[in-house]
């Protein structure tokens, strides 16, 4: 009888060198990176690797989940390891496990946690390059925390869901979302059920006027209501995104 072991890794990347997470024709991806090590590792073998859900470009990761299967008998220690040792160093894979069969990185899903960082200061921080959005005037964090109230529950999202999402719809649950002063960086952190095509960079964007004063802390109850994704603000560029980790 033919046997697989299927597999569950944990993985960290810095997006900004390639175009998102899934594969795509004449781009470098994080899928196409980790595919092409796991090849080597395998012997040889082709498999294909899934993940949660498919970040953007630019995006970042501190716990990416991903899942295959494979038929070459391999350690956990080996996979990691092996993996690290052939994927470019701004992926690294920090663990991997063995999981029943019917584990998928996607389906299995029951949570996840995305962070944005806005970075406040009037001078640009070379060593945050790319990992932060650079805010140089004040922000009312109890306005924009009063915004991100508005969006816990179950709500039609389609204010913040942008143009070419595949979703079949655009009802979503958020857990929790709140605003964390760290030093000079504010960490807003969303987490939900499930999330729509550049959501939470909609949600960033949206919520950057409302702490400018442009708008008001109620504006995220007439966007929620309106569900029309022009009446929302900008999209927060991707480089402050991190997904923080996936819970199963």
């Amino acid at each position: 009888m033919e046997t697989r072991q299927t597999w569950r890794i944990t993985l960290e990347y810095d997006g900004g060198a390639y175009s998102g997470w899934q594969r795509q024709p004449g781009e470098s991806t994080i899928q196409l990176a980790v595919e092409e090590a796991l090849w080597s590792v395998l012997g040889g073998e082709q498999t294909g690797v899934q993940a949660s859900g498919r970040t953007d470009r630019g995006v970042h990761a501190l716990g990416q989940v991903a899942s295959f299967r494979a038929h070459a008998p391999r350690r956990a220690s080996s996979i990691r390891d092996g993996l690290n040792a052939r994927m470019p160093s701004d992926i690294a894979c920090l663990e991997a496990r063995e999981v029943p069969p019917a584990f998928h990185a996607q389906r299995s899903a029951r949570g996840k946690l995305y962070r944005y960082v806005l970075r406040l200061g009037p001078a640009r921080s070379a060593l945050r390059r790319g990992r932060c959005w650079q805010i140089r005037y004040g922000l009312d964090l109890q306005a924009m925390q009063q915004a991100l109230d508005s969006l816990v529950g179950v709500h039609d999202f389609t204010s913040f869901r942008a143009t070419g999402c595949s979703a079949r719809d655009a009802v979503r649950e958020i857990v929790s979302a709140r605003i964390r002063p760290v030093d000079d960086e504010i960490w807003v952190e969303i987490y939900g059920r499930g999330f729509l095509r550049h959501m939470v960079r909609i949600i960033i964007g949206s919520l950057v006027d409302v702490g400018r004063g442009h708008r008001p802390a109620t504006w995220f109850d007439a966007l929620i209501e309106a569900r029309d994704r022009t009446q929302a603000g900008r999209t927060a560029l991707p480089d402050g995104l991190f997904l923080v980790r996936v819970d199963y």
